[in-house]
């Protein structure tokens, strides 16, 4: 089921429509029946997951992994400079920058990768690879406009990391790094919540199970499936179980999707591996902002709502 379930949300429908448009649907047809029935199911699941959190953490098996894993976060830093040198390399040799479908179609961009490349040889000089980065996302953004650059927004959070590393900030890099993978997450969720009709093209070429759902809502529960993931990693609910989960579906789309999807997910697979062993990280999470129980349910329900009915709007307004 998991397999036959990340071959429909994890699909990130922009690496392979070719030069196929789509406009977001107006948000008063996005707020259909199935939505809200999908809606409440997502927010019954958050809740759940919220108040099973902490005692899951103390149950002794989970306990002694998290003891065990706590071990490697000195390995932290290398994971990440080794998993964006591969991204970097087989983006190269594609032609492309940050994402499969962004071209290089010019030297200096090459020529920048190369700098990074070079520059995450040593910890010394990794904030010369966010700037490198810096520039290239800058260039995305220019070139392909905030609606696609806002895809990946985790390379945002990865040029913070690489510019404060070993710099008394250095514990604020964990929280970033979930903020905007989380976003970049929920950002393609809302692609195929407001842009249903691609997904579905998506689904039916590539022979999708649904499951004995229409195909309709397969790409509705789909995406919210992936915003309730989003969300439980910024806010620091089960962070380490959400990242094994999320790792393990990507593994299962490149059985589907091929290449294209090694290179476009390497270095998520990077940061996830980074998440599966940093856990929570040094500061609280959102959600251990209010000591109440209630307060943190309440929390991570309403913000839910205010995530997904904010991004809904803009991401609504900057496709239109």
């Amino acid at each position: 089921m998991l397999s036959g379930f990340s071959e429909g949300y994890w699909l990130h429908v922009k690496w392979f429509i070719g030069e196929e448009e789509g406009h977001p649907l107006p948000m008063a047809e996005v707020l259909s029946g199935p939505f809200w029935l999908w809606f409440a199911v997502t927010m019954a699941g958050l809740l759940i997951t919220a108040i099973f959190n902490e005692p899951l953490q103390r149950f002794g098996l989970i306990a002694r992994l998290h003891h065990t894993l706590d071990r490697f976060k000195a390995y932290v830093p290398i994971i990440l400079r080794v998993g964006l040198a591969l991204s970097l390399v087989m983006q190269i040799a594609t032609h492309s920058f940050l994402a499969p479908e962004l071209a290089a179609d010019a030297w200096w961009i090459i020529a920048l990768q190369a700098i990074a490349l070079a520059a995450l040889i040593w910890g010394r000089t990794m904030p010369i690879a966010g700037a490198a980065l810096a520039v290239l996302y800058g260039y995305a953004i220019y070139q392909y406009g905030w609606f696609h650059a806002l895809d990946y927004m985790f390379y945002v959070g990865i040029i913070y990391y690489l510019v404060i590393h070993r710099t008394y900030a250095s514990s604020s890099a964990t929280p970033v790094l979930y903020f905007t993978l989380g976003f970049s997450l929920a950002w393609a969720g809302l692609e195929k919540m407001t842009m249903p009709e691609l997904s579905y093209g998506i689904v039916q070429q590539y022979a999708v199970p649904t499951f004995g759902f229409s195909v309709e809502h397969f790409v509705l529960i789909s995406a919210f499936i992936e915003l309730g993931l989003a969300w439980s990693l910024i806010v620091g609910i089960l962070n380490r179980f959400v990242s094994i989960l999320v790792t393990l579906v990507f593994i299962a789309t490149t059985t589907v999707f091929g290449f294209t999807e090694i290179v476009g997910h390497t270095i998520i697979h990077a940061l996830l591996l980074m998440f599966i062993i940093e856990g929570e990280g040094a500061l609280r999470t959102p959600f251990q902002f209010h000591r109440s129980p209630v307060l943190r349910y309440s929390f991570v329900l309403v913000n839910f709502c205010v995530l997904l009915f904010g991004l809904m709007a803009l991401y609504i307004t900057l496709g239109s």
